[in-house]
This record gives structure tokens, sequence and C-alpha cells, in this order.
């Protein structure tokens, strides 16, 4: 793989890092959908913007119904749905548990890319896939989780919810790769994100959660501005760059390693300590990208 494919999604991986980290005390007051429908329609704006600023709008000519499909579906299934589908798990079962499921997309990713989209797999690569996995897990996983010990019956439906958020997610990797193919990267994120954008607006307005966005103070309202732009808007391009140069599968392992990066910034930024496991699972992560990248 050539290493600007690497470098990009690994950047792509830090955005969305650096998302997280800017939100972490706004998801503790919202829902996920009331508060990426801000963030997303920022992003979606400034893609716009960009797309009309460098002359690309000549590509929305090319977007055909079968591209919309893929290229706005994929978006649905897996920003929409999935994420949905992750926090009512992260709910029921806690993050101890949930996390390390749904995160497991990757390899389900490989699955369907090699089945439907024929890609080449590699032992370095399934290897450097377990070891990305694993040390991940081992980076996200908390020391304590509150949830753990959910009711059985909801234990089953939050195991079958981060199943199918994994699902999701892998599925919405392998279904944009098809639509993406000779578009510009810059204008289909502004399609995607400003799409989503619209169906998450009306379901906000659905559920009736405006208030909620009425009550931000201003502080608030410029980290939802700052974390769509970074995480929604140069997030999405440099996701579909990774996707058209790396391939889904490795766009999955890559983009997958955002729980690292987010390691430096809590510690940096929100105070947070790092542990003798934290560390061995960041070792484990950055030998795995390296097994991942090798051709």
């Amino acid at each position: 793989m050539e290493l600007a494919g690497v470098a990009v999604g690994l950047v792509c991986a830090l955005t969305w890092a650096c998302g997280s980290i800017l939100t972490r005390d706004l998801a503790r007051k919202l829902d996920p959908f009331t508060l990426n429908a801000p963030r997303m329609t920022v992003g979606g704006l400034a893609m716009l913007a960009a797309t009309l600023a460098t002359g690309r709008q000549s590509g929305y000519a090319l977007l055909t119904s079968e591209r919309l499909l893929y290229l706005i579906g994929s978006m649905i299934i897996g920003g929409g749905l999935g994420d949905a589908l992750y926090v009512t798990s992260m709910a029921r079962i806690g993050v101890c548990r949930s996390f390390p499921i749904a995160n497991a997309y990757p390899a389900l990713t490989l699955i369907i890319g090699v089945l439907f989209l024929h890609e080449a797999v590699s032992t370095p690569m399934v290897v450097g896939l377990c070891m990305v996995t694993g040390g991940i897990y081992l980076v996200g996983r908390p020391s304590q989780d509150p949830v753990a010990t959910a009711p059985k019956s909801e234990g089953t439906s939050g195991v079958a919810m981060a199943v199918m958020a994994a699902v999701c997610w892998a599925g919405s990797m392998v279904m944009v790769a098809p639509g993406l193919q000779g578009l510009d990267p810059i204008m289909v994120a502004s399609v995607r994100t400003s799409a989503l954008a619209l169906i998450l607006w009306g379901i906000v307005a659905a559920r009736r959660t405006w208030s909620r966005l009425a009550a931000l103070s201003r502080r608030e309202w410029v980290v939802i501005v700052v974390g769509g732009l970074v995480a929604w808007g140069l997030g999405s391009v440099l996701f579909l760059l990774t996707v058209s140069v790396a391939g889904p599968t490795r766009a999955a392992i890559l983009t997958a390693t955002s729980p690292l990066f987010a390691l430096p910034l809590g510690l940096a930024f929100l105070r947070e300590r790092a542990n003798p496991i934290i560390l061995a699972g960041t070792a484990l992560t950055v030998l795995g990208v390296v097994l991942v990248t090798q051709n």
C-alpha cells in the first residue's frame, strides 16, 4: 500500500478522535441524533462550500441513481443506524462488553470485501487485523463498567445490537467503495454528510428535542461547530480518500485506530491517566498497522 494512503487513513482516525474528545461532555447531555444533526450540518455545509470554491461542482453530474444509492445508503447504514445501535448497546450491556463486539467490524469488512469485492488478502494483513483489534480493545476498555451486570434479557438484546452495529459499519465500508469510484472525495463528502444531516434533523423534529439544543451555551455551540468541521467535514473527506486509495478492508483497519489517538489527547487535555494495559494496547495496535500496510 502507498505510504500516502496509510497517512491519510491514520489522519482520518485522528480527526475522529479529536471529534470524540471535543464532544465528550456534550455526549452526556444530548442523544446521538440531537448531537450529530448540527455537527453533520456544519460538516456538510463546509464540504459544499469547498466543492463550489474549488470548482468541483461538475462532479455532481456524475452522480447516477445507483451511485447515490451506494453513497447515501452507506452513510445511513453506518453513520445513522450503526451508531444508534452501538449507543443503545452501550446503555444495555455497558462499554466493557459492547466496545470489543462492535469494534470487530474490520474483520467483518475483510470477509465482506473478499466475498463481494474480491479483495486480495495476505497473511500479514490478517495477523495485523487481529493485532489492531486486540490493541483497540485494550486501549478502549474501561477499568470499571457500572452496566456490566445487566439483566439477562437486556444483556441478550444488547449483545445483538453490538453485533448489528459491527455489521452495519462493515457493510457501510464495503458499500461506499463502488459508489466512490472515479468521483471527487470532497464532492462526495458534501452529498453524503448533507443527506444524513437532513435525516437526523427529521429525527430531531419527530422526537421534539429542539429545546435541548436551544439550552446549549455559546461555548458548547463553538464545540459543536469545531467538532463538525473536524470530524464530519475533514474526517469525511479523509475517510473517502482512504477507501479509494487503500480499499475498504485496509481503510476499516486504519480508521479503527481512532481510540489510539484519543489516548494522548485524553492525557493532554482531559487529564486522563494511562496504565500498562493501555500502553500495551497502543504498542500492539502500532505493530498491527505496520503489518496491515505491507504489500
